[in-house]
């Protein structure tokens, strides 16, 4: 008889401590490793996102720092746990999981099987705000577990009942953002931070917003989230606290999951000392930004968890997205077919439209699709318009559509329409810089492009707005910051064939010709059905942007000399 495979154990309640499947210890010497280890260890599904852990561990160091850090400290903890047959530590390119499968952890046991102690007793990590945040909001969160912290019958009985009406759709509620700076004077500042927030948040049509009347009846800091979760029909919580930061004001927001209380995210933002409508506009439009990536990666995650024999309307949705997120081809199909029986269970619905339509587009993009096809996602794009009008993606999909049919005014006006509909659709913003690129007004484009990067920095399509970045400085010849936004956008996605060929045109642009060679080298290595009739389908309304990206190819593979280059 087969013997029982043995587990890791991780005490997190009291001094860290793991140990291995035979019972011996595994000795971390980085604290910020055992803290990985932790946050990862309580993270929904065990995985957490590079940038969220980069924020959290290294908030103070610049991001490719940052990157550098976390890769190294990855390598070490693969080192320590990864020495069985099947992976604890699982690492990919946007995420990093830990298999929970594998390992008992005791602060997740039942009540009675909690080990005494406080959770991370002592653990500290200096300078990094963001790690501290989290460790408090885990403590709290794990004394009100315990139950005798929890929300009292009476006080859980005094806040109103609200209808749901969600189903089982992702509410999300806005609780009144708390004052700590002890001036009172600035409660009208927290009030307005959290109804602009509402305001915004309830543009994004995918994801119904708890109004005001009923969200602001609550305090976090006075009722569990789980009891707010239950009360509003909402499975996720925001929570605000306005501070004292030096001689300024700074703002801590956290998001948790209404159902088990857990915190996903948290944030720490300074306010302008100009607090007028219009200087904390972008601070609300970034926090909405943000906050709309988070929460659709949180609901892609539990969809791919669902192992259910038949899925239902909203899991087939997410699912699709989490497949199409993936970025590869038979992901993209898988994500077509489910969003094609979400469309089955409901053929009117805007966002099973919409997702199709953003299916579809990709593997437009990615198969370099013809007139017909194009024509096909316009009509899906309006379909989606005609169903909910006030939803900024379908005018974003179609004006994407119409960039690619080379209907540049059209293409503007849609784009214009989608970001005054919903000022924080990142990927709007990075559309509507590329179309400056393609209408031949690479100047115009950094200003989109540069709002699509606050919205969303670590964005899962990242690499495309990173390489608008490069397609405008080369058009507008500056080399080294067309290659280094090139190579930024190929850290993020190494097969992007523009971006290779924008890197190339680049140092060919430089006078480096043996670099560009190399670098056509490396688009043949990871595209290897590449070919020049590639660029003919990126659709510059001036075919000379066409022609000049082809000779600047031609010059890399030696067919043709280099010739003199001037700014334009």
């Amino acid at each position: 008889m087969a013997a029982l495979s043995r587990k890791f154990a991780l005490n997190l309640m009291g001094s860290f401590r793991l140990l291995g499947p035979e019972g011996e210890r595994i000795d971390i010497a980085s604290r910020k490793g055992m803290a990985m280890v932790a946050m990862l260890a309580l993270a929904e599904g065990g995985e957490r996102t590079r940038g969220w852990l980069q924020e959290k561990l290294w908030g103070q160091r610049d991001r490719p720092q940052a990157q550098g850090s976390l890769r190294r400290e990855l390598t070490h903890l693969r080192d320590h746990l990864n020495t069985g047959a099947k992976p604890l530590l699982i690492c990919e390119r946007q995420t990093v999981r830990l298999d929970l499968s594998q390992i008992d952890i005791d602060a997740l046991l039942p009540k009675h099987g909690v080990a005494t102690g406080e959770f991370l007793e002592g653990f500290d990590i200096a300078g990094e705000e963001g790690f501290e945040d989290w460790l408090r909001e885990q403590r709290s969160l794990l004394v009100r577990l315990s139950g005798e912290a929890s929300v009292s019958p009476a006080l859980a009985a005094a806040v109103p009942d609200v209808q749901p009406g969600f189903v089982d759709r992702p509410a999300l509620a806005i609780l009144p953002f708390a004052n700590l700076t002890e001036d009172t004077t600035h409660d009208y500042l927290c009030e307005g931070l959290s109804e602009d927030l509402i305001d915004r948040m309830s543009r994004l049509r995918w994801l119904p917003v708890i109004a005001r009347s009923s969200s602001f009846a609550f305090a976090s800091d006075r009722v569990d989230l789980r009891v707010i979760g239950q009360k509003l029909g909402a499975k996720y919580v925001l929570e605000g606290r306005l501070k004292r930061a030096g001689d300024g004001l700074s703002v801590a927001v956290s998001l948790s999951d209404a159902v088990t209380g857990y915190s996903l995210w948290s944030h720490r933002v300074a306010l302008p000392p100009d607090r007028s409508q219009d200087a904390l506009d972008p601070l609300v439009a970034e926090l909405v930004g943000v906050l709309d990536a988070q929460i659709d990666y949180a609901e892609q995650v539990r969809a791919r968890g669902n192992r259910q024999n038949r899925l239902e309307y909203n899991d087939l949705i997410w699912r699709g997205r989490w497949h199409l997120n993936r970025l590869t081809r038979t992901d993209s199909e898988m994500a077509r077919r489910l969003f094609e029986q979400a469309l089955e269970l409901e053929p009117e619905s805007p966002e099973a439209i919409i997702q199709q339509s953003f299916a579809l587009g990709w593997s437009l993009w990615a198969r370099r699709g013809g007139t017909a096809e194009i024509a096909e996602m316009r009509q899906l794009a309006h379909r989606a318009i005609v169903a909910d009008p006030d939803d900024g993606r379908g005018h974003m999909q179609a004006g994407i559509a119409e960039m690619w049919l080379r209907q540049p005014n059209r293409a503007r006006t849609l784009f214009e329409r989608a970001i005054a509909l919903n000022p924080s659709l990142c990927m709007a913003h990075a559309q509507l810089g590329g179309h400056y690129n393609l209408m031949g007004e690479p100047a115009a484009a950094i200003e989109p492009l540069r709002m699509a990067q606050r919205l969303s920095p670590n964005d899962v399509h990242s690499f495309y707005f990173l390489n608008e970045f490069a397609v405008a400085h080369w058009m507008l010849g500056n080399w080294a910051e067309a290659m280094g936004h090139a190579d930024q956008s190929l850290i993020r996605r190494p097969a992007y064939w523009y971006a290779l060929v924008i890197k190339i045109n680049a140092l060919v642009g430089g006078g480096d010709v043996e670099a560009s060679r190399r670098a056509y080298g490396e688009l043949m290595t990871v595209k290897p059905d590449f070919t020049p009739q590639f660029i003919d389908w990126v659709p510059f309304v001036d075919g000379a942007w066409n022609q000049r990206l082809a000779d600047g190819l031609a010059v890399a593979t030696g067919e043709q000399k280099p010739a003199s280059r001037r700014r334009r």
